[in-house]
């Protein structure tokens, strides 16, 4: 017999609609959704009264360093923040230090230094799917062979993924021809090739320009990448895009004018697709000049009207979908910015942040409609990323990945209370109104506020790993 859950009495939201309805689950696939199921027997009831079911949220951009030796934070301790944060599935990219590792600086001719074997890349499968709580795909590091890429595609990877600049991200850098040999490779594979969009020439100018001037303050971070670095490496990825016949996927979107780009581009049947972060749409210079080194991230935090700009893209789905871009730090490393914002790491912890600073921002301040909401955080990146109809959505057959989430409550964000491992937060302080309850992961409760430090809930383990066909295969 199988192990059956009833979840009673919440408000479902999927892609499309809202309605009352209890959802039965069986061995973790949702097998119907009845409007009371109060007379059909069950092993667990979970009583969802007065809260909204979502779907479990997509994080398509993750950094959880995994392997670990290092100890700056690992799947399973990421995992742990992404599940109190709603969040079912992350994607990761590979910057881990053992197998997959894919960090190093420069390229060139023609690869991205550090790219993964197909070997490394099976080994990090292997890996993760260990001590995950979540469910996980992958990202992995682009290059020039083509018939690694094609090997490496075979094992079921999400994607590619490379930077323009060096210094801005932990993934391997490569130049403009390296981009292209990539692109040309995937051209075949049916896959996306996630850029990190920013100018490496205009970048360096702009902090070479900044440290004579005797700028380290930070604000100088912002003014030496302003919107152009980023419009500009967008630009130029479209183009090679668009010349080789890849699909390429644009993350962080921080610009109004990539937008525009990105826009102009799809027009010309371009495939292009492309995720914001919450730290875009919710966080200015104001918290920039506040936090320091803390808020110090590439791109950059932007100005009001930047902000505004984006959103109006976010609201009209030009946006796909939200990721949180989660990357650790530690307190110790970021504290070295207060002096020198450019000697501070790169990147902002948001993998617990995402959906409710999100949902606040979005449907709470901005009128966003629920469906709406649902697409941004959950169905979008299934359809993109090859997880769609199991993943993302609500619906009999389906990965039983919910949410239960209480729209009324009003928390405050504090990093010590974060279950991730950085004990520090960009949005510190921060009243946000709406809460995550519950979250259920195949049928299997991963997190429950009542229990917010009880990490015990969850079996290391008991998530998996993701291939790219996972939305096609039968559910099991």
């Amino acid at each position: 017999m199988p192990f059956r859950t009833v979840i009673h009495g919440g408000e479902i939201v999927t892609d499309t609609d809202q309605f009352h309805a209890d959802i039965v689950i069986d061995d973790g696939i949702i097998v119907a959704i009845v409007a009371n199921a109060a007379n059909l027997s069950a092993n667990q009831r979970i009583d969802a009264s007065h809260l909204l079911v979502l779907p479990g949220a997509i994080d398509t951009r993750t950094a959880f360093h995994e392997p670990d030796p290092d100890g700056l934070e690992g799947i399973l301790r990421g995992g742990f923040a992404a599940a109190a944060g709603g969040i079912t599935t992350v994607i990761d990219l590979p910057v881990a230090s053992g197998p997959g590792r894919t960090t190093g600086n420069g390229a060139g001719a023609g690869a991205a230094n550090g790219a993964a074997s197909p070997e490394e890349t099976a080994a990090r499968i292997r890996e993760v799917g260990r001590s995950t709580i979540v469910d996980i795909a992958l990202w992995a590091g682009a290059s020039g062979d083509g018939r690694s890429m094609s090997r490496i595609a075979g094992l079921g990877v999400a994607g590619f993924a490379s930077s323009m600049d060096p210094d801005a991200s932990k993934l391997a850098a490569t130049d403009d021809a390296g981009i292209l040999l990539a692109m040309i490779a995937l051209a075949d594979l049916n896959l996306p090739f996630s850029i990190h969009c920013e100018s490496r020439s205009l970048a360096a100018a702009g902090v070479a320009a900044m440290r004579a001037a005797g700028r380290r303050d930070a604000l100088a971070h912002a003014e030496s990448r302003p919107p152009i670095v980023e419009s500009v490496a967008v630009n130029t990825a479209l183009f090679l895009a668009e010349q080789a016949g890849c699909w390429v996927h644009v993350p962080h979107v921080s610009a109004a004018e990539s937008l525009r780009l990105i826009a102009d581009a799809r027009s010309r049947h371009v495939r292009v697709t492309t995720d914001t972060c919450p730290h875009y749409l919710a966080l200015s210079l104001a918290e920039l000049e506040r936090f320091g080194g803390f808020g110090r991230c590439a791109p950059p935090l932007r100005d009001q009207d930047e902000i505004d700009q984006l959103w109006s893209f976010v609201l009209d789905e030009t946006i796909d979908s939200i990721s949180s871009d989660h990357i650790a730090s530690t307190i110790e490393a970021k504290a070295v910015g207060d002096g020198d914002i450019f000697a501070a790491p790169i990147g902002l912890p948001g993998v617990q942040t995402m959906l409710p600073i999100f949902w606040d921002e979005a449907v709470n301040k901005r009128g966003m409609n629920r469906s709406q909401f649902a697409r941004q955080t959950a169905t979008n990146a299934a359809q993109i990323f090859g997880l769609y109809p199991r993943k993302g959505s609500i619906r009999i057959g389906a990965d039983a990945d919910l949410v239960l989430f209480d729209p009324e409550s009003t928390w405050e964000v504090h990093g010590s209370e974060l279950l991730y491992s950085q004990g520090w937060s960009p949005f510190e302080g921060r009243a946000v109104t709406g809460m995550v309850v519950r979250t259920i992961r195949r049928g299997e409760t991963i997190y429950d506020a009542e229990r917010h430090d009880d990490t015990s809930i969850a079996r290391p383990g008991s998530g998996k790993f993701l291939p790219r066909t996972y939305g096609a295969s039968p559910g099991s």
